[in-house]
C-alpha cells in the first residue's frame, strides 16, 4: 500500500488524539451541534430528521430568499418539493417551532460554532460527462479557510462522489487551505444518501447508511449519531472510498439492468412479442429480479452515477464497459421514444408538422415535482425540431412553465382535437378512473403512446391504436 494511502486512512488509533469518550457522550448527550451545508431536496431533511432527534442543527445554504422561506416554514406558496415529501412540512414547523433548527447563509458563524459539519451539495455531470465537484470543492475550500476555527471537528460527506474523491481530492484539498492535518487536527468520513426523491423521510427511517471514515474511532462517532438521528441499522466500511462505492454500484446495479430491459423490450416488439407479457411470466422464478423499460432514466442520481465510477476506472487504466455501454443504451432511449411517435403517425397517416400532440408528465419519475435530467426534454426536442405541435400537461406543474413552455392547467384540452396523446410519466392521475372515462370522449383520439407501459389494452377506449415500450402497435377493437 501507498505511503499516501497510509497517511488518509490507516494510521493507527493510537496516533489519533481524538477522545472517543467525550464524543460519544456529545452523542448520547444530544449536545453536540449539527452543521448540514446545503439543505436542498436531500439536504433539508436530512438537517430537519437530526434536529428532530434532538441537536441544534444549522442549514446552511447561499440563496438568502430560499433560507427565509425555511425559517418561515416552507414558505407560501410552499418551496415546489417540500409538499413531495410526506410528513416533512410537519417536522419543519416542529423543529423551527421548538428551536432547534435554523437556516442562514452565514457560513462562518456556524461552521465555527458546529461540532459535526455534514456536506450535501450537489455533483451533477458536466456535458462532458465528467463529475462536475466545483461545488462541493468550493465548500471544502471555505471549510479550509476557517483554519483554527475546523479543529476536533468531523467533517461527513453525503454528496455522491467517485471512490477516489475524497483519498484524492477531498482531504489534500482541506489539509492545504487550512494548514491543518487530517486524523490530528480534524477527522473526514462518508456517509453517501440513499433516499428516493418522494420517499425521503421514510428511506431516512429505513433505509441502512453506510459509513466509511478516516479511521476507526471517527467512524465509530459517525455511525452512534447517525444511529441516534435515524434508529437504523449502521453498516461501518474500511473506508471513504469504499462508502461511496456502494452507493454508486446499487445505482449503476439498476442502470444496468434497465439498459437491459431496454434493449430487449425494442427486440421484442420486432419479434411482435409483449415484453410486459415477458416479465410477467419471467418474475415468477424465484432468481429473476425484474426491471421494466421506459423512456430513459431520469433523475439526479441514474443518468449520472456511472461516470463518477468511469471516470475513476480511467484513473487506473480500466474501463467499466458494461456500465459504460448500459449508459448509452439508456441515453439512447428518448430517441426509440420519437422513433414510436414517427411508428404511430405513419399507422394513422398525419403528418409530424402542425399535428397536435399531447404530452403528459414532464416529471422524471411518478408522483414528485422534479424534472432533473429528465427524459421529456430530449424527446421535445426531438419533436420540435420537426415542427410538431405539441402541449404539456402535469399536474405538480400545473399553469407554470418549464424549460420555456407552458403548462396546461388541467388534462381536458385534450378533448378539443389532439389525435395523439404520448403519456411520459406514470402519474397516478393519469391511471385514475376519472382519466379513464374522460379519453372514452375525446371523439378525435386515435393514438395512445405509453413511455411506462401502465395502461393494459382492455381498459383504454376502442377504435384507437396503442404503443407501449417493448408492445407491439395495436388497435383496439
Amino acid at each position: 500500500m501507498k505511503e499516501e494511502e497510509i497517511s488518509y486512512y490507516e494510521k493507527k488509533v493510537s496516533e489519533n488524539p481524538i477522545n472517543l469518550d467525550d464524543w460519544k457522550a456529545g452523542v448520547h448527550n444530544k449536545t453536540l451541534k449539527i452543521a448540514i451545508i446545503g439543505i436542498g431536496r436531500i439536504g433539508l431533511p436530512t438537517s430537519l430528521m437530526i434536529a428532530k432527534a434532538g441537536y441544534i442543527t444549522f442549514g446552511i445554504d447561499i440563496k438568502q430568499d430560499y433560507v427565509e422561506k425555511i425559517n418561515q416554514g416552507g414558505g407560501d406558496p410552499p418551496i415546489k418539493f417540500i409538499l413531495d415529501e410526506p410528513n416533512l412540512p410537519e417536522i419543519l414547523k416542529e423543529v423551527i417551532s421548538n428551536g432547534k433548527f435554523s437556516a442562514s447563509t452565514d457560513f462562518v458563524k456556524y461552521i465555527s460554532l458546529a461540532n459535526i459539519i455534514i456536506i450535501c451539495v450537489p455533483t451533477p455531470i458536466t456535458s462532458q460527462k465528467v463529475p462536475d465537484y466545483s461545488k462541493i470543492n468550493e465548500v471544502i475550500k471555505n471549510i479550509g479557510s476557517l483554519k483554527e476555527l475546523i479543529k476536533d471537528k468531523i467533517v461527513i460527506i453525503e454528496s455522491t462522489v467517485s471512490p477516489l474523491y475524497v483519498k484524492n481530492i477531498g482531504i489534500p484539498l482541506l489539509e492545504k487551505i487550512s494548514g491543518l492535518e487530517i486524523n490530528k487536527d480534524f477527522w473526514i468520513a462518508s456517509c453517501p444518501e440513499r433516499a428516493d426523491p418522494g420517499n425521503i423521510i421514510k428511506n431516512l427511517k429505513s433505509i441502512p447508511r453506510i459509513v466509511g471514515a478516516c479511521n476507526e474511532n471517527a467512524s465509530k462517532i459517525v455511525a452512534s449519531f447517525y444511529k441516534t438521528v435515524f434508529d437504523v441499522n449502521i453498516i461501518q466500511v474500511s473506508n471513504p472510498r469504499t462508502a461511496n462505492s456502494v452507493k454508486l454500484i446499487e445505482n449503476i446495479f439498476r442502470v444496468v439492468n434497465i439498459a437491459f430491459s431496454n434493449e430487449i423490450a425494442q427486440l421484442s416488439r420486432l419479434l411482435d412479442i409483449d415484453y410486459m407479457e415477458v416479465l410477467k411470466g419471467a418474475k415468477s422464478k424465484y432468481n429473476f429480479l425484474p426491471h421494466y423499460p421506459g423512456p430513459g432514466v431520469g433523475g439526479p442520481c441514474l443518468p449520472a452515477n456511472p461516470y463518477f465510477l468511469i471516470t475513476d476506472g480511467y484513473l487506473v487504466s480500466f474501463t467499466p464497459n458494461l456500465v459504460r455501454l448500459a449508459t448509452e443504451i439508456n441515453q439512447r432511449q428518448p430517441a426509440h421514444i420519437t422513433e414510436l411517435i414517427f411508428e404511430g403517425l405513419n399507422k394513422i397517416k398525419l403528418p409530424i408538422s402542425e399535428t397536435p400532440i399531447a404530452v403528459l408528465g414532464i416529471s422524471y419519475k411518478p408522483d414528485v415535482k422534479d424534472t432533473q435530467m429528465s427524459s421529456v426534454f430530449p424527446i421535445l426536442n426531438d419533436l420540435r425540431q420537426y415542427g410538431a405541435s405539441i402541449t404539456l400537461y402535469d399536474p405538480y406543474f400545473a399553469n407554470e412553465e418549464e424549460q420555456g413552455l407552458k403548462i396546461e392547467l388541467n388534462y381536458k384540452f385534450i378533448k378539443n382535437n389532439y389525435p395523439i396523446i404520448l403519456v411520459h410519466t406514470g402519474h397516478n392521475e393519469f391511471r385514475s378512473q376519472e382519466f379513464m372515462d374522460f379519453l372514452k370522449e375525446c371523439k378525435n383520439l386515435k393514438m395512445i403512446i405509453d413511455c411506462q407501459n401502465i395502461y393494459e389494452k382492455e381498459d383504454l377506449p376502442k377504435g384507437i391504436y396503442y404503443i407501449g415500450v417493448g408492445r407491439p402497435l395495436k388497435y383496439l377493437e
